[in-house]
């Protein structure tokens, strides 16, 4: 058994004076190894995000032959200066990796490791090229902080941004503020009590109210919000930009159910593809679990996947390490270079790459009566979505959608025969978030993620809802899944969302994926009129589906508090399914086809 020394609180010094504290586990001889680092906001000492979170265990890589460090970003509990989300983490990354290097402790290689905003500390270092950095393992993390972090297809994160700063940012802030400044701390007290203790009441003010009352704790939800488009502000941070830069092989962990799955599929098949040495593209590994972002176990949702689905079961601890030995070996790590687990059939499985060589991508159109297959073909639903929205068309005083001249005279659903559907969005009613890849209140963030029945939303009278004839044979949805929406809409903006789910014998219909994409005012197709085709990226899934099986898809204008409400007034989108005009879902199939 290895004896180990923990040093508390370490001084680490960067380039402007500002003192960052971590700890370090070190064999009891001190002699020089490889150093495993992790760099976190979420307080080093705190052992269920520092340790569980991370899914490697100290102790265990200690007695593998490394160090490990774990530091507190700054701004951050014991470390010194203001916390400034990712705009820090390049220049204090490399700094507090050459200060690891250069310990007597340490052999000169550190690897870093972690997930979320931990992977993102990890991937803004490595577009640096630090010479002592060997390799990475992010889990469960972004490709940039526009699309994907504060943003997705367009729309703001209100749900993530608002209870990610209000449970594990805020707190933090509002202590360091009561050292400094007591009577402030003492008169924001009260506020932040009231919005941390009620957090969907929070989230229904909206995210400029949400913003403004968090300015003294958080002042960069507003400077996010200040910077609606991918401009400069959030090119600067952009890893799926730098990717040609990293010369380090990485480990990549994701979740189909997590809220940051596309940026982890966007950072392997990118490294994998344009990483600058060979070495560092064929070093790209890919393990991806039926979980969400903080639930990496055998169950999610209302699906149970088997004792094997969880992270326990694959030990990542040892994956990890592993990983990390073969590569300062100079070997490739061993094993395909992408694992998957298959819902439904309940599986591990190897591939070759992502996306999944041989998936062929189908176009399933959204039929005019309700249908949804290649063609149109397929089952219709009842009657009651209908009636009950044009009880809703009269409650709103809206009996007709109203093209422009040009767009009616221009609409092939005239001569086609095929009337487009309305949509009605009431920014005081909008659509619930009830599955997913949500990061949103309760029972730490699964209470309305993952495979959940979305019969209650597919009742409401402002969601079409299309549903498939039964699979004649057995079928596998593996692959990156999308839409193509074709909308008019009669006001300045409006958000498509899209879902799928597959509907089980009982009744129930569980969510598969889903996605967004907003018109912003001023946007082609957003200012009312002609009618503009939107793709929807619905994210990616890998799932069996046993002959007999169902699918349905959604549209409607609003997923909230997941995301906030667009437009702020009544509105209603006419959705397109004419010859010229097929709305469709674009669904990867593969191996065993319907």
């Amino acid at each position: 058994m290895t004896d180990v020394v923990v040093r508390r609180g370490v001084a680490v010094p960067m380039r402007d004076g500002a003192v960052l504290r971590a700890d370090v586990w070190t064999a009891r001889d001190d002699a020089p190894r490889p150093a495993l680092l992790q760099r976190t906001p979420y307080d080093r000492t705190d052992s269920g995000a520092a340790v569980v979170g991370a899914a490697l265990e100290p102790l265990r890589a200690v007695a593998r032959g490394f160090a490990v460090v774990i530091q507190d970003v700054r701004g951050r509990f014991a470390s010194e200066g203001t916390f400034t989300p990712f705009a820090q983490e390049g220049d204090d990354g490399e700094d507090t990796l050459a200060w690891v290097a250069a310990q007597p402790w340490c052999d000169g290689r550190v690897c870093m490791y972690g997930g979320s905003y931990v992977g993102a500390t990890q991937l803004l270092a490595a577009v640096r090229v630090p010479p002592s950095l060997a390799a990475v393992a992010p889990q469960l993390t972004a490709a940039e902080y526009w699309e994907g972090w504060t943003h997705q297809g367009g729309a703001f994160q209100l749900g993530f941004l608002g209870f990610w700063t209000l449970g594990w940012l805020a707190p933090d802030a509002l202590a360091r503020l009561a050292a400094a400044e007591p009577d402030a701390a003492e008169r924001l007290a009260g506020c932040f009590d009231a919005l941390a203790d009620d957090p969907d009441a929070a989230l229904a003010l909206g995210p400029a109210e949400l913003g403004a009352r968090l300015r003294p704790l958080a002042p960069y939800l507003e400077e996010w919000r200040a910077h609606p488009a991918r401009d400069g502000f959030w090119e600067a941070t952009a890893i799926r930009d730098r990717y040609a830069r990293v010369t380090t092989p990485a480990l990549h962990v994701a979740g189909w159910h997590d809220i940051f799955l596309a940026g982890t599929l966007a950072n392997f098949a990118g490294l994998r593809a344009h990483a600058a040495t060979a070495a560092a593209r064929d070093g790209q590994r890919l393990i991806v679990g039926p979980w969400t972002h903080a639930a990496l176990g055998d169950t999610l949702g209302e699906r149970r996947f088997g004792r094997r689905a969880a992270r326990a079961a694959l030990d990542l601890t040892r994956l990890q390490l592993d990983f990390f030995a073969a590569v300062l070996r100079g070997e490739q790590p061993l094993g395909a270079p992408v694992r998957i687990f298959t819902m439904g059939a309940d599986r591990w499985r190897d591939l070759d790459a992502w996306p999944p060589p041989g998936a062929v991508v189908e176009a399933w159109e959204l039929g005019e009566g309700g249908g949804l297959g290649p063609g149109g073909a397929g089952m219709a639903v009842g009657a009651s979505v209908a009636d009950e929205g044009s009880a809703r068309d009269v409650a709103f005083g809206m009996t007709g959608f109203a093209l422009d001249d040009a767009a009616a005279a221009a609409s092939p659903s005239a001569s086609a025969g095929a009337a487009p559907s309305v949509l009605l969005h009431d920014p005081a009613d909008p659509v619930p978030a009830i599955a997913g890849a949500t990061f949103l209140p309760g029972q730490d963030v699964t209470l309305r993620s993952g495979p959940r029945d979305r019969r209650p939303v597919q009742a409401r009278a402002d969601v079409l809802v299309f549903e498939s004839a039964p699979l004649t044979e057995e079928a596998e949805l593996t692959g990156e899944l999308a839409a193509e929406i074709w909308v008019a809409l009669d006001r300045r903006g409006g958000d498509v969302v899209v879902a799928l789910s597959e509907l089980l014998p009982d009744g129930r219909a569980l969510h598969l994926a889903d996605g967004v994409a907003r018109l912003a005012a001023g946007a082609p197709g957003a200012d009312g009129g002609a009618p503009v085709a939107v793709r929807v990226e619905l994210g990616a899934t890998s799932v069996a589906l046993p002959a007999g099986r169902r699918l349905r898809a959604e549209v409607c204008g609003s997923c909230f508090p997941r995301f906030d409400v667009h437009p702020a007034v009544p509105a209603r989108h006419a959705i397109f399914h004419d010859a010229a005009r097929p709305s469709r879902l674009l669904l990867p199939f593969l191996r065993a086809r319907h």
